[in-house]
């Protein structure tokens, strides 16, 4: 049992240092979100099919929810990508840092669970940890476009959480990275066609986008829905709060990336917040 739960908490950890580094290596590939999104998840299910072991793949039941998680997928990545490319890496991990608190939020209203008033304090205190990062930004300079893009891409990933806490009982891990990249690279192919950016993406991208897809998305996305089997979802949106914090150093130190200390302020309440917010709900869940 120690052993099992070692493994889960080490398996949540490593997940969320490669998606804070993930947003530092998608800031140098030389793409838009939308080809950039489409590459990672491509290179992704590539990645993940040899490691599925097919013997026991089973049918899926709810070609709805799949295709829901799917397309989950693809908006919390284009929304994320697409706040990097307005601002500091910063701004956009902040904006994703309000994914706990949504999952604190919709958790019991999913899952039939008692609701608590310290969520909605815990939303406001969120809100103004923001408006505290954000009292010196401009919309001209793109702080706060990073930051709502951001916060889309919290909510999505803390709706695409729960459904798969939901439903990745019964499958293997790796299955449930591969379907939902797979189905998230289908939808966007149509797109990405479209829009002609693919023809002339040299060599050198392709290798980084096959970077991101196998090592910052296969890997770590397996990693975290392998921990999503076995821990709940409010202590692993408890370790994926410390994403901001490793995004930040990481982009400090290869990017030269510096954020105001104002922006600092803002970020410290908001990773408070929801850190205390979901310790509290994982403490409940226990009890």
């Amino acid at each position: 049992m120690q052993t099992s739960l070692f493994r889960s908490l080490l398996s949540l950890h490593l997940a969320v240092m490669l998606f804070g580094a993930a947003g530092v290596i998608g800031k140098y590939i030389a793409v838009g979100a939308l080809s950039l999104v489409f590459g990672r998840t491509l290179f992704a299910a590539v990645s993940l099919a040899p490691l599925v072991n097919w013997r026991c793949v089973k049918a899926t039941k709810n070609l709805a929810s799949t295709l829901g998680n799917g397309a989950l997928l693809a908006v919390h990545w284009l929304s994320f990508f697409a706040s990097l490319q307005y601002a500091a890496v910063a701004f956009g991990l902040m904006g994703f840092a309000t994914y706990p608190i949504f999952v604190a939020l919709l958790e019991p209203w999913i899952f039939k669970l008692p609701r608590h008033r310290r969520d909605a304090w815990m939303a406001v205190m969120v809100v103004v940890g923001l408006l505290v990062m954000l009292s010196d930004a401009h919309w001209k300079d793109g702080s706060v476009k990073a930051v709502g893009m951001g916060i889309i891409s919290g909510l999505s990933f803390a709706l695409l959480t729960l459904n798969t806490r939901d439903q990745g009982k019964s499958r293997a891990s790796t299955q449930v990275a591969l379907i939902q990249n797979s189905v998230a690279c289908l939808l966007l192919l149509p797109l990405v066609l479209y829009q002609g950016e693919l023809y002339s993406i040299n060599i050198k991208t392709w290798f980084l986008l096959a970077l991101l897809g196998s090592v910052f998305t296969a890997l770590s996305h397996s990693l975290f829905a392998y921990s999503l089997q076995r821990l709940p979802a409010t202590l692993a949106s408890l370790t994926a709060s410390l994403e901001p914090v490793y995004g930040m150093g990481l982009a400090y130190i290869f990017l030269d990336e510096v954020v105001p200390f104002r922006a600092i302020c803002g970020a410290a309440i908001v990773l408070s917040t929801t850190s205390i917010a979901t310790y509290l709900h994982a403490t409940h869940t226990k009890e």
